[in-house]
């Protein structure tokens, strides 16, 4: 009886692993030869400030550093050169390449009556365009550029037809200057309306499809699944641009933890074509969206060693030098 139920024991911890540690389980991703999609892996990655990011990397390992810093810039912006100049300064910092994951609007943040994309679709900011595609292609680092991210929010104010000829606008342009190291990616936010086929340029002109999610609710909303679904339909892979534990934060430790980040890692988990996530790791407290709460994961010890034990898992790709990095994402140079 005791030789059997050693010999049981064995069998159950070298054998069968994966059915014993469920939390390690996931979905084999699969692989479209998108734009900077790497294979088999999901990237990691972090913002929204250089401070938030700083602190994300503090908090976590060196085996689990992020791939992806998080940046935010204007189409309209007259020192667009001065801005990446900046950016480039402080990706200098890391020691390992850091590849930017930029949200490029055509609109005031909060502002909709102040949105431009009928005028981007003119032509009215073709020389920013121009200006913005040579300075990413200048940088020379892939980057992961989500052109009028949350197009569905009302925040926004975009208008779908307006919206669809300023993407493909963009898109001809990067194509024009034959920028090889930018992927542009199409953002939806489960908070906006349910309607995104109205905004979709079309295929030819999408690298990566994206979503933003916030709320607890957000990873069982149809418009969540339905997005999700049709993106693999279009065999497009998609990033998760923006998240963050709204108004759950990270001070319910283990609580949290259930509430919301079990159910985000376990999105990522069960759907094989998300490629990369990026985590807003702020206090929310601080800001005119203080009832969102803490989100900095290094702000509790419990949420701090779950998310990094998740991190630990093959799924996901971190922070590495350049020639290490050509292993998992093709990199046309």
């Amino acid at each position: 009886m005791k030789f059997f139920l050693f010999f049981l024991g064995w069998l159950i911890l070298f054998i069968k692993p994966a059915e014993v540690f469920s939390q390690n389980q996931y979905t084999h991703r699969v692989y479209f030869g998108a734009k900077l999609e790497p294979r088999n892996k999901v990237l990691n990655g972090a913002g929204q400030s250089s401070a938030a990011f700083k602190n994300y990397v503090d908090g976590l390992t060196e085996s689990t550093r992020p791939a992806l810093y998080m940046l935010y810039v204007g189409l309209k912006n007259a020192n667009l050169q001065s801005w990446f100049n900046n950016q480039k300064e402080q990706l200098k910092k890391y020691p390992w390449l850091v590849m930017p994951q930029i949200g490029l609007s055509m609109t005031t943040d909060g502002k909709p009556e102040e949105h431009y994309e009928d005028k981007v679709a003119a032509g009215d900011y073709d020389q920013n365009i121009n200006e913005f595609c040579l300075a990413v292609k200048e940088w020379n680092i892939p980057c992961y550029i989500r052109i009028g991210y949350e197009f569905n929010g009302r925040w926004n104010g975009y208008n779908p037809a307006n919206f669809k000829e300023a993407f493909i606008r963009i898109s001809n342009a990067f194509k024009k200057n034959k920028v090889k190291n930018a992927a542009l990616l199409w953002c939806f936010a489960t908070d906006g309306g349910a309607d995104f086929t109205s905004y979709y340029p079309g295929d030819d002109y999408v690298d990566w499809w994206s979503i933003d999610l916030f709320a607890e609710t957000h990873f069982t909303d149809p418009k969540t699944t339905t997005f999700l679904d049709s993106a693999l339909i279009h065999k497009k892979p998609v990033m998760i641009g923006e998240s963050t534990p709204r108004k759950v934060s990270v001070q319910g430790g283990e609580k949290s933890w259930i509430r919301w980040f079990q159910p985000y890692f376990k999105l990522i988990h069960e759907y094989p074509h998300i490629k990369g996530f990026c985590y807003i790791n702020w206090d929310w407290t601080t800001t005119r969206w203080s009832d969102w709460g803490d989100g900095r994961i290094e702000a509790n010890l419990f949420i701090k060693r779950k998310f990094t034990d998740e991190l630990q898992s093959d799924l996901y790709l971190h922070g590495m030098k350049k020639n290490r990095l050509k292993k998992y994402i093709n990199l046309i140079e």
